[in-house]
C-alpha cells in the first residue's frame, strides 16, 4: 500500500517529509512524497535558506503522481499548509486520490500554532477550520489548535474529550488531541486524548526537556501507518506515543539539536517502552 504525503522538505533535520517518510517506510508503506517548500532547515533555527514552492507547481506534481496510479494509495497525510492556495492543492490531491481509491483515508495535522500563539500566515487557521478539517478522517490538533477549532479554552481532559467530540461532528471520524497542556492536573506528564465512534481513550507520557521540532509530524505518520495496518484506535495511540517518546528519549540521551530519527529508528517498529492507554468513562 502507498501513502501520499504533502509536507515541507528540509535539507537538514527531521521535520515535515523528513520526519514522516522514514517511519512510513519502516512500517511497510511506499511513500509518494510531495514537497511544499524546500528549506535548508526548519524555521526554528535563527537562519534558513530556500523558499516555498509555487502552488501550481505542487498541483502539477500531484497530477504527475496521479498519472502513475493511485489505486493502491491508502491515505493522504498532510501537515503544515502555508496558505489558502496550497490548501486548495491539498483538497485537489484528496479529490484526485479518492477518484482512484474512494476508500482512501485523509489524515491531517492542522498545523496552526502552539502555546505561544499562531505561527502560520493570516487566514490559514480559518481555511483549515472551514475547508480542510471537515474533509479529514483523522485529525491531530494540539491543545492550541483544539481551542481554536471549538472557540473556547480547554483546561481538563474531560473538556478535551468534549471538544474532540464536537470536532467529530464537523466531519473527522477520529480526533487525537496530541498534547494537552493541563499542567494543573498533570504537572510532570502530557496527556493525550483520542475519540472515535467507538469511544474515547487517554494516555500520558513524561515531559521531556527536548526543544526540537518534528515530533508532531513523526507522531502523525506513525499513527496513520498503524491505522492503515489495521490496529484499533487505542493501539494506534499506544504505538504512536511509545514510538515518538522513544525517539525523543534517544534525542535527549544523545544531546542532539534535531530529533534522533535515524539513531532511534528501531523505536518506530518496536518501541522499547509501553504506554498504557485507558478507556474514558
Amino acid at each position: 500500500m502507498d501513502v501520499l504525503t504533502i509536507q515541507s522538505l528540509v535539507a537538514r533535520g527531521h521535520v515535515g517529509l523528513n520526519a514522516a517518510v522514514l517511519p512510513l517506510q519502516l512500517l511497510g508503506f511506499e511513500v509518494d512524497a510531495v514537497p511544499t517548500v524546500v528549506f535548508s532547515n526548519h524555521l526554528g533555527w535563527d537562519t534558513f535558506k530556500g523558499k516555498p514552492l509555487d502552488h501550481q507547481w505542487v498541483h502539477d506534481l500531484v497530477d504527475g503522481v496521479a498519472e502513475r496510479g493511485l489505486e493502491d494509495c491508502g491515505a493522504l497525510l498532510t501537515g503544515f499548509i502555508g496558505g489558502p492556495e496550497l490548501g486548495g492543492v491539498v483538497l485537489h490531491a484528496l479529490d484526485t486520490l479518492r477518484a482512484q481509491n474512494p476508500k482512501a483515508v485523509y489524515a491531517c495535522d492542522p498545523v496552526m500554532g502552539n502555546e505561544d500563539g499562531f505561527f502560520v500566515a493570516p487566514k490559514v487557521p480559518e481555511y483549515l477550520r472551514d475547508h480542510i478539517v471537515p474533509r479529514a478522517d483523522i485529525l491531530f490538533p494540539n491543545h492550541m489548535e483544539l481551542e481554536f477549532l471549538v472557540g473556547r479554552p480547554i483546561g481538563t481532559v474531560a473538556e478535551a474529550r468534549e471538544a474532540a467530540q464536537e470536532i467529530r461532528a464537523l466531519g473527522p471520524e477520529t480526533v487525537i488531541v496530541t498534547s494537552l497542556e493541563a499542567r494543573a492536573g498533570f504537572p510532570h506528564t502530557i496527556p493525550v486524548v483520542v475519540v472515535d465512534s467507538r469511544g474515547a481513550w487517554q494516555a500520558e507520557v513524561a515531559r521531556l526537556d527536548v526543544p526540537v521540532d518534528g515530533a508532531g509530524d513523526l507522531f502523525a505518520a506513525i499513527y496513520t501507518a498503524a491505522s492503515l495496518n489495521g490496529e484499533p484506535t487505542e493501539d494506534c495511540l499506544a504505538h504512536a506515543l511509545a514510538s515518538t517518546h522513544g525517539v525523543l528519549r534517544k534525542t535527549v540521551d544523545l544531546g542532539l539539536p534535531e530529533i534522533a530519527l535515524v539513531a532511534a529508528r528501531n523505536e518506530i517498529v518496536t518501541p522499547s517502552s509501553r504506554v498504557p492507554v485507558t478507556a474514558m468513562a
